[in-house]
């Protein structure tokens, strides 16, 4: 038995395929957003499920034209949070000279090396070069994970300008 062609049917599983084709097309190209990759530092993993910090890592952040770095995000979300933070990456308190520009709402970034004693593992590369940078007023920490000289200068130029043009 012959059945005759439907052309409402034909149109509706050209319609959904055509559908399933731009689903996967989409999926392909947010795959990394979607479905994020385990390429995080290992300060992200160390602090992601800490209490009162909130943690973000960045992939390729853009510091100048030329410069790329990944970054890690530590923000404090109370005051145990950034006691914490301080205590873990040995911040001083700011001078009183510092602490009246913070407390006049001035974001003042300093800027250090990361200390070793946070390395999960001392005898890595990766951790002597990284910088820190560090708001009082917003009591973040950024991590740049450098990797050369370069790299360290455009970062410390970088955070040099954003605390200057305030």
């Amino acid at each position: 038995m012959k059945r005759p062609f439907n052309k409402k049917r034909f149109w509706l599983i050209i319609a959904i395929l055509a559908l399933v084709e731009a689903l996967v097309c989409y999926i392909a190209i947010q795959w990394k957003y979607i479905f994020p990759s385990n390429e995080v530092s290992e300060i992200y993993a160390r602090y992601e499920k800490v209490e009162g910090i909130d943690v973000s890592f960045v992939k390729d952040y853009k510091v100048n034209d030329t410069v790329f770095v990944d970054v890690t995000l530590l923000e404090a979300t109370d005051s145990v949070g950034w006691a914490t933070l301080k205590k873990d990456f040995e911040i001083p308190n700011p001078s009183p000279d510092f602490q009246q520009r913070i407390d006049s709402g001035k974001n003042m970034i300093g800027v250090k090396i990361i200390p070793k004693s946070i390395a999960v593992d001392t005898t890595s590369k990766e951790y002597p070069n990284n910088l820190l940078a560090i708001s009082y007023l917003n009591h973040t920490l950024t991590i740049f994970h450098i990797k050369n000289d370069v790299e360290k200068h455009a970062v410390k130029y970088h955070n040099f300008d954003k605390s200057t043009n305030q």
